[in-house]
C-alpha cells in the first residue's frame, strides 16, 4: 500500500506507522513529500498511490502561495483517497478537490469540535465574568468587586447548526447545567439537548437566549441568516458566538445592534471577509470580541486528524465503509 505524506507526518507519528504495519502485518510505501517545496522531490513525479494525508501544511502552502494549486491537485489525481485535515470544504480549493472524478476524499469533521467548543465557553465566562473590565480595574490599581452575572447556571443557549461542533457545546453546556436549544434543518435527538427546534422556531426562543451560539456552515440558506430582523429579537442581555461561517452574520446589522445596546457583546472568530477589513465596523463596535478565526487551533488537533487517516487508511486496507467522506 502506497501512501503520501509529508516530512512532518513522518517525523511526528513514525511510531504509530509501525504499530499500524504490525496490526495489519502489511508494509506501507511512504511517499514523503515537502509542503512547501514542489520540487524536493518534484511532486510531477509521484507514482500512483493508494492514500494521501493531507494535512493543514499542505493547506497553508496553497493558501499563501496559488501557484501551487495546480501541482497539488495533481498528486490528488494521482491518489484513490484523499485524507484531509478540513472540518468544511467550501475553499476554492476543496472545491476542486471534490471535482476529481474517482476520487474519494474525506474531511476531518468532528476534530477540531473541542477546541472550538472551549472558544465557545471560554467567551462565554470572559462575559459572564467581566475578565475584561477586571484586566482594566487591574491596570488603573482599582480594587472594586464586579462579580458580573456570577455563573453559567440555568443560563439558556441556543446552538444554532447542531451538527458535531454544536452537539460538543451543547455537551459542555448541559455540565454548566444550561437550558440547551439546538437548532437543525431535520429533526434529532440528542441527550444534551434540551428542546431540538427547526430554523423556522428560533424566533420563539431568541428573546429568552442569554447566549446565540452560530456553528453553521456556508450555504444559501445560511448566508445573513443572522440579519436585523433575528437581532432585534435578540435580548438585550444576550451575547452572539460566531464559531461557524462569517457569511451567517449581517456584520453591518451586527455592529448596529452592538453599538445601539440591542445586545450585550459578541464574539466573533469568523467574519466574511478574512482578514478582518480595518474600515469594518466590527472592530470599534461595543463589546465585539474579535479573533483570527483560530478557536480550532490545539495540540491536539493533529494527532485526532492523524488517527482518523490511520483508521481510514485501516477501512480502505478491509474495504469498509469510509468516515467522513465529502
Amino acid at each position: 500500500m502506497k501512501v503520501i505524506i509529508s516530512s512532518i507526518t513522518q517525523h511526528l507519528f513514525e511510531k504509530q506507522f509501525e504499530e499500524f504495519e504490525s496490526q495489519h502485518q502489511i508494509n506501507l510505501e511512504k511517499i514523503i513529500l515537502d509542503p512547501q517545496n514542489p520540487k524536493n522531490p518534484d511532486w510531477s513525479e509521484v507514482p500512483e498511490s493508494d492514500a494521501f494525508f493531507l494535512t493543514y501544511e499542505f493547506m497553508f502552502a496553497v493558501r499563501d502561495d496559488k501557484s501551487l494549486i495546480p501541482d497539488l491537485l495533481s498528486v490528488c489525481k494521482k491518489t484513490k483517497f484523499v485524507q484531509t485535515g478540513l472540518a468544511g470544504m467550501d475553499s476554492d480549493f476543496a472545491q476542486q478537490l471534490l471535482k476529481i472524478p474517482n476520487l474519494r476524499v474525506a474531511n476531518a469533521r468532528g476534530v477540531h469540535a473541542i477546541p472550538i467548543a472551549n472558544y465557545v465557553f471560554a467567551q462565554a465566562l470572559r462575559w459572564t465574568k467581566r475578565i475584561d473590565e477586571h484586566i482594566d480595574m487591574q491596570s488603573k490599581k482599582n480594587w472594586a468587586e464586579l462579580g458580573g452575572d456570577g455563573e453559567l447556571t440555568g443560563k439558556t443557549m441556543i446552538i444554532w447548526g447542531c451538527g458535531g461542533i454544536g452537539q460538543e457545546i451543547a455537551r459542555i453546556a448541559k455540565a454548566f447545567g444550561m437550558n440547551v436549544v439546538g437548532v437543525r434543518r431535520s429533526v434529532f435527538t440528542n441527550p444534551n439537548v434540551d428542546h431540538a427546534i427547526s430554523h423556522e422556531d428560533v424566533f420563539d426562543w431568541l428573546p429568552f437566549a442569554d447566549f446565540v451560539v452560530l456553528a453553521l456552515p456556508d450555504s444559501s440558506e445560511t448566508r445573513d441568516i443572522v440579519d436585523a430582523r433575528v437581532l432585534d429579537q435578540c435580548s438585550p442581555q444576550s451575547m452572539l458566538i460566531n464559531v461557524g461561517r462569517g457569511t451567517a452574520i449581517d456584520e453591518d446589522a451586527l455592529a448596529h445592534a452592538l453599538n445601539s445596546k440591542q445586545i450585550a457583546c459578541a464574539a466573533l472568530d469568523t467574519t466574511k471577509i478574512e482578514p478582518l477589513p480595518e474600515d469594518s465596523p466590527l472592530w470599534t463596535a461595543h463589546n465585539c470580541f474579535i479573533s483570527a478565526h483560530d478557536s480550532a487551533h490545539s495540540l491536539q488537533a493533529v494527532p485526532r486528524t492523524f488517527a482518523l487517516f490511520l483508521h481510514n487508511l485501516s477501512n480502505l486496507l478491509h474495504k469498509k465503509t469510509l468516515e467522513n467522506i465529502c
